[in-house]
């Protein structure tokens, strides 16, 4: 198939409505939608601790049943890359690797970070927020547009909240934050924030984006399948998709196993 042909396809598809399989484990609540075009069709949650392949392969299936379709009718799968929990992130790719794979359907991979910014839009600047465990976050600056459309203003970090603070003090102007982690150290934030001479608000209907100097609070869902559709197939129209042996995590920060094999290697 030629390129301008393949193009052709994922516009009469989406104009259809593209029939898609997304899910997140990266994230402290799992979760699993199919979903045709920008209509939601199923969606499945449950708890990261839970994230076992069998888990995994039970809201698939539970999803499917839910939106009445099957694995065969999925004509593209996406998925979050991270960063996020590793054990998650390890099961979910794997399982989207082999339906990827075994379907010969293409794949998206989308970075969980960004999933956050889609569900946090409009942003000009946006800090989005993940906890990373003993006191750390991942975080990311993005610009996020009103639909969903998402560039990296940096890149994604793993670091303790005051050193992030301290950055985001140094960028002045306003700025939005977002996330489970924004969420955890919403306190710490309203601390520099007030320490900085500055005000942090709560985003209202009426004022979704932040005055000059002003910081921003958006509590954005813990679910973030659908996120993930909306991002996939924005992708897959612009041509972005890849095939399963492509499909790479993006993990930040070095796993705790091989953090000990790093601590026991001779010096």
């Amino acid at each position: 198939m030629t390129e301008r042909a393949g193009g052709e396809e994922r516009s009469l598809r989406a104009r259809a409505g593209t029939l898609m399989l997304c899910l997140d484990t990266a994230t402290e609540m799992r979760s699993v939608a199919v979903v045709r075009g920008s209509t939601p069709l199923s969606l499945c949650a449950g708890s990261l601790h839970e994230s076992g392949a069998s888990s995994i392969l039970s809201d698939l299936d539970e999803a499917l049943r839910a939106a009445g379709t099957g694995l065969r009718e999925i004509e593209l799968l996406g998925v979050c890359t991270g960063p996020g929990s590793f054990t998650g992130l390890r099961a979910g790719l794997a399982t989207v690797k082999a339906l990827a794979a075994s379907l010969r359907k293409p794949v998206v991979g989308v970075p969980t970070l960004h999933a956050i910014a889609y569900h946090a839009r409009p942003a000009a600047r946006l800090v989005a927020m993940l906890p990373a465990g003993r006191g750390e976050v991942f975080a990311q600056l993005l610009r996020v547009g009103e639909q969903g459309d998402v560039e990296e203003l940096g890149a994604a970090v793993h670091l303790s909240p005051a050193k992030l603070l301290e950055s985001a003090l140094s960028l002045g102007g306003g700025l939005k934050w977002a996330g489970g982690g924004a969420a955890k150290y919403l306190e710490q934030i309203g601390e520099a924030a007030r320490a900085a001479g500055r005000a942090l608000s709560q985003i209202s209907a009426e004022r979704r984006e932040p005055a000059e100097g002003e910081w921003l609070f958006e509590q954005t869902p813990e679910v973030l399948a659908h996120g993930v559709a909306a991002l996939a197939l924005s992708s897959w129209q612009a041509g972005s998709a890849t095939s399963a042996e492509h499909l790479r995590a993006i993990y930040v920060r070095p796993s705790d196993a091989e953090l000990n094999e790093r601590c026991h290697e001779p010096g």
